[in-house]
């Protein structure tokens, strides 16, 4: 038997090689040629031929059987290292003297794109082992970012303390891409509630959208039980009523209730993102130090409530979508930036309710989720709705 790495081909012209990888496989399989995510030239050996991977076709030399394409896991390049883990040594691709592949089932789940009606994969917790810590979250120290302190309006020079406890626990992180044949990446919480894995909604919600040009970078809070009548508020009367119960409340509880029951006005002057690169290169380090921002000042943001459906069992949902496709140069240089170096930064995304009166001092903290280096080549796309 003789192992040579092609594509088959039924009228025997020269074919090129290629390996196989995740997004590769997504596109059609008809006629002889199976495509790779990188160019490839004829009788060009590459780094991972022969025994470290690639499509090996077997050809037993009989002319009455069709040749089988056995499957090699490969990491020649990151695309490669991303397939489908599902595969087995005995997972083969049958070709017809036409040429038409048949695909196993086997296969199948992991091969095609996903759709809204599926789960999304989501990234994973920190620690992991098999990705050595990266593409995935984690929730840092609280304690590490410093909030307002309590005397802050009347101190001559401003004073900050380090934040108590999150307000909000964070349940998880996605980077997702999008291209032209996505649907629109705002409003998720109701256009694609099989996101974060599937468990979008299954609790009381607050996600931040950052809707990027080349995709979303999305975190995901629980909201507390303590916080539910304020989010559902949805008449004048109900906020009015609510409005008188605000002195029971803390000081950064009363800061959040007041968060839901205010306007987008309010909303935009209140919500502060303190962004943070832990590691990776200066040029992102140096940019990135952890000042904090009003977000609704800097980017246009849309703040949907979304009520709880029991027949559907989908919990209440507060979303935040910022739009960094609306920004000025320098943030698009920014979110351009984003992208080029995320596999190699650990960067945290802070998020804090402003304290502009002395009742919601001191601040705490709303949240905080931190991305691991994340590959943007190994992260899931947006399906069409």
């Amino acid at each position: 038997m003789m192992n040579t790495m092609l594509n088959w081909a039924p009228d025997k012209t020269a074919p090129k090689r290629a390996s196989v990888a995740r997004r590769s496989l997504m596109g059609s399989f008809t006629g002889g040629t199976l495509t790779r995510s990188r160019s490839a030239e004829p009788y060009v050996p590459e780094p991972d031929e022969g025994e470290d991977g690639a499509l090996i076709l077997e050809h037993t030399g009989a002319g009455d059987e069709s040749p089988k394409i056995m499957f090699v896991r490969t990491d020649s390049d990151p695309l490669d290292s991303a397939g489908c883990d599902k595969l087995s040594d005995g997972d083969e691709l049958e070709i017809s003297e036409h040429g038409t592949v048949t695909i196993p089932n086997s296969l199948c789940l992991d091969l095609h794109p996903a759709t809204m009606h599926e789960p999304i994969p989501t990234l994973p917790r920190y620690p992991v082992a098999e990705t050595k810590n990266c593409n995935c979250w984690s929730e840092p120290p609280h304690s590490k970012f410093n909030v307002r302190s309590k005397t802050y309006l009347r101190d001559k020079k401003p004073s900050k303390i380090a934040s108590e406890h999150y307000i909000l626990r964070a349940i998880g992180a996605d980077v997702i891409l999008t291209n032209s044949s996505s649907g629109p990446g705002t409003a998720i919480a109701s256009n694609y509630t099989k996101i974060l894995g599937g468990h979008l909604r299954s609790a009381p919600t607050f996600v931040i959208n950052f809707v990027c040009p080349w995709g979303l970078i999305v975190n995901y809070y629980e909201i507390p039980e303590l916080f539910l009548p304020y989010l559902r508020a949805d008449n004048s009367s109900i906020r009015s009523s609510l409005r008188a119960t605000l002195d029971e409340l803390q000081p950064h509880e009363r800061a959040l209730a007041r968060f839901f029951l205010g306007n987008d006005d309010e909303r935009d002057s209140s919500l502060k993102l303190i962004a943070v690169a832990i590691e990776g290169p200066m040029v992102v380090t140096k940019l990135v130090q952890g000042k904090p921002a009003i977000v609704g000042k800097r980017l246009p943001a849309k703040y949907t409530t979304y009520p709880a459906n029991k027949s559907r069992a989908l919990a209440d949902c507060f979303e935040v979508d910022l739009d960094v496709t609306a920004t000025d140069s320098v943030g698009r240089t920014a979110c351009n930036m984003s992208r080029r170096y995320m596999s190699s930064v650990t960067v945290d995304l802070g998020f804090v309710i402003e304290g502009r009166q002395e009742d919601e001092l001191p601040e705490r903290m709303l949240g905080c989720v931190r991305l691991h280096k994340i590959d943007p080549l190994m992260a899931p796309t947006l399906p069409a709705l």
